[in-house]
């Protein structure tokens, strides 16, 4: 029985030997290009994770520092008041 001019020996031979190559190739293109590109990405959303933790404490801080100067504004206010004797400003 043939198919195209081909027997089906021929046809099933012809598939292994695609199917090897193909295989191969698919190895060769994970361990080349995919592999890299996982680990690379795995260190991208590290490195974004340890950034979001930084950036966070930032924000502590500058809220921290905020109320730190409102607290001092407050104070300095009511120093000045007590100074000039009123609420007047110049």
């Amino acid at each position: 029985m043939t198919f195209i001019g081909l027997t089906l020996q021929e046809w099933a031979a012809l598939l292994a030997i695609l199917g090897t190559l193909f295989g191969g190739i698919s190895f060769i293109f994970k361990g080349i290009i995919v592999k890299p590109l996982s680990d690379a990405i795995a260190n991208l959303q590290k490195s974004i994770d340890e950034f979001r933790e930084q950036m966070k404490e930032s924000d502590d801080d500058r809220k921290a520092i905020h109320m730190r100067i409102n607290r001092l504004d407050k104070r300095v206010h009511g120093l000045e008041i007590q100074l000039k004797g009123g609420d007047r400003h110049e």
